[in-house]
């Protein structure tokens, strides 16, 4: 228990395809409406840019990712069939290439639904 393996297991069992459909929300302590919040005296859950943790009307629970409406996950992680394998660096298909350079030259080839541009993400 706890030895830091279940995300591997997850990818393994193929289990990660659900949060395709449906966002997986993290969420921390049972925070709102419990004696707890009393105990806080700074809590701000405005939405606004000075808040520190996210809103009573989106969890009773704390939600790291949905502070504000411009974090990253704010509206729940996403899944993609890509992320059950990593991408291969640009660096290495210049690497590989003939020329140095030309990426579609190499001879290796890029893990699936992952583009061989930098910088870009999963295709799906």
């Amino acid at each position: 228990m706890a030895e830091g393996l279940r995300y591997m297991d997850l990818c393994r069992w193929r289990a990660m395809d659900q949060m395709m459909t449906e966002p997986y929300h993290p969420e921390g302590m049972h925070l709102w409406n419990t004696p707890m919040e009393s105990w806080y005296t700074d809590l701000v859950a405005d939405g606004s840019d000075r808040s520190n943790v996210s809103s009573e009307s989106r969890s009773e629970y704390l939600r790291p990712f949905e502070r504000i409406s411009t974090q990253a996950g704010y509206d729940g992680l996403r899944w993609k069939m890509a992320h059950y394998l990593q991408p291969i660096m640009v660096k290495q298909f210049q690497v590989t290439a003939p020329d140095g350079a030309t990426v579609t030259d190499s001879p290796i080839y890029q893990n699936p639904y992952w583009p061989i541009t930098a910088d870009q993400p999963a295709e799906k």
